[in-house]
């Protein structure tokens, strides 16, 4: 565990999230904050993430990239301990005692929340993890740390196409989040394999593949403005909208657009999103099917038509 060292877990959860009063005892958390190194470990790898609990455990005190240790460490807790607190408080509205299901307040000064402010806690509090996990991801990709480089997610990375988040911007802007980029990598690999490969074919595939590009240039580019929009299709319609980063999620909502929030949001900000990204993404992949259509034509550069003389002035009648 990378909190708690000489007891000092909850001054530790407050410096880096100040979201956590020093008052609370740790051992209520603790169990969350487990649960939420085991995510962090799926995301970053095991390898990283045990170079950060040897660090952090450590009895000796070692100079030897001291600076990014601790930068990393802080990182690390601070995505840790964020999504621990997000679970932690999700059920914690309701005291669980022998006698039931209780509410405890000061009805003098205090009182529960609407649902509202609780559903607008949990975004805030869901964003903070979110944002917390791009941080990670940026100084992870800024710095030259070796678990990191031969992570799984990174080594699934080297077989896409679209190998950096600047490649997927350049087709479509996702607020610099590398959260939702590394999320996107599976259904990239994806879409090149369903989409891509049945297009190019299975010899052409292999070099874009392998970055062998020179004289397909043209196709590998337009291989790459269909994978980024097929692969948000296929994520927003197996997991939610809201897997998005906050601000594209917003553009496509009703009280966001300033018309009248009713129904389901959720729903209607889908279905506004899916129709604009598939109009998008079947441009793109008509445009891949044209190069290669040109490509393997071997008439392509046929003239249809003999080139006119003006000095062949006559009719045939």
């Amino acid at each position: 565990m990378i909190f708690n060292k000489d007891n000092s877990g909850t001054d530790e959860i407050h410096s880096v999230v100040g979201q956590y009063f020093k008052s609370n005892k740790f051992d209520v958390i603790e169990g969350e904050i487990v649960s939420a190194e085991e995510t962090i470990c799926q995301e970053i790898g095991t390898t990283l993430f045990e170079r950060v609990d040897n660090y952090y455990n450590s009895t000796t005190t070692t100079t030897d990239n001291q600076q990014q240790n601790n930068n990393l460490l802080k990182l690390v807790q601070a995505s840790v301990a964020t999504l621990a607190i997000y679970r932690y408080f999700q059920q914690n509205l309701v005291g669980h005692e022998d006698a039931g299901r209780k509410i405890a307040i000061n009805k003098d000064n205090e009182s529960m929340p609407w649902q509202w402010q609780v559903d607008r806690d949990d975004e805030a509090m869901l964003d903070k993890y979110y944002r917390s996990l791009d941080a990670l991801y940026k100084f992870l990709e800024r710095e030259d740390i070796a678990e990191w480089a031969t992570s799984p997610l990174k080594k699934r990375l080297e077989g896409c196409f679209v190998k950096s988040m600047d490649q997927f911007q350049q087709v479509y802007p996702i607020e610099n989040s590398f959260r939702m980029f590394y999320i996107l990598v599976p259904f990239m690999m994806e879409c090149q394999e369903r989409i891509i490969r049945p297009i190019v074919g299975l010899e052409t595939y292999d070099k874009l593949a392998t970055g062998q590009i020179d004289d397909i240039k043209d196709m590998y580019d337009a291989a790459q403005r269909c994978i980024p929009l097929y692969a948000i299709i296929t994520a927003v319609k197996r997991m939610s909208i809201k897997v998005l980063p906050t601000m594209i999620v917003r553009r496509f909502t009703a009280s966001f657009q300033g018309g009248k929030a009713g129904g389901n949001i959720d729903d209607k900000a889908t279905q506004t999103l899916l129709q604009t990204l598939s109009v998008e993404a079947t441009e793109a992949k008509e445009e891949l099917q044209k190069i290669v259509s040109q490509n393997v034509n071997p008439a392509k550069d046929a003239k249809l038509l003999p080139d006119n003389n003006p000095n062949n002035k006559y009719c045939l009648t």
